[in-house]
This record gives C-alpha cells, structure tokens and sequence, in this order.
C-alpha cells in the first residue's frame, strides 16, 4: 500500500488527518498524525466554523507513526485535495516552529559570546576610568 493521507475518526470520537502507512486486517500504521478540532465563531455575519489541527500524541511521545487496533477505527476516508494541502502546510509549519537544532543553537552561543567579548574589548580601549 503507497502512503494516502486520510481521515480517521476513532471509537472514542477523536478525528485525526493522518498519512497511512500500511493497512493490515487488524492494524493501520499512520505516521504524522494532527487532531482535527473544528471551532464555532460568532460573527456579523453569523456562526462561522474553522479547521484547527494540533498535536495529537506527539506531546506525549517523541515517535512519529502509531499502530491503532481497527476495532477502535469507526471511519477512515482518503482526504480531499484541498485538506490535503492544508495538512502538508501545517505539518511544515509546525517542523519549523519546533525550534533551532543543537548545532545552531551551539552557533549563536558562540556568536554571542564573541560578539560580549569584542564590546569588552571595545569598552577596555576606549580607556574609561571611572571614580
């Protein structure tokens, strides 16, 4: 099975937008998986509703792809076009919102400490003297 992203909706009522990985007669390995949350807002206009898509198990564990049970599986359904760009858009996002990597924080640790250095030196040959 090629990898689709999919809609799963779960016994315990949870949505989840997922890639699926394999498809067996009892599992289905996803990988990515966000909650689907939809949210009501009231407006001029009147009640508007809008996608949010959040962290699922990933706060609570550092693994990427999931095993789920299909007797916990109600519903599970290929994505439309448009919601399958808009979860590669988030899944991007959130990538970059994760931070800078050990090495670039290691880089502007030494930066910083070069830059406290030279406004040291800076200050040092200005010959301040203070009373």
């Amino acid at each position: 099975m090629s990898k689709s992203t999919n809609i799963v909706k779960l016994s315990n009522g949870e949505n989840l937008i997922c890639n699926v990985v394999s498809d067996t007669d009892k599992h289905i390995e996803i990988e990515s998986p966000l909650k689907m949350e939809t949210i009501s807002r009231v407006t001029k206009t009147g009640v508007v509703e809008s996608l949010s898509l959040g962290k699922w198990m990933q706060p609570f564990s550092n693994e990427n792809t999931f095993s789920l049970n299909k007797n916990t599986i109600i519903v599970n359904s290929p994505v439309t076009v448009g919601l399958g760009k808009y979860y590669e858009f988030v899944l991007k996002k959130m990538d970059i919102d994760k931070g800078p990597s050990e090495e670039e924080l290691k880089a502007i640790e030494k930066e910083k400490k070069k830059e406290l250095k030279d406004q040291m030196l800076e200050y040092m040959k200005n010959d301040v003297t203070i009373h």
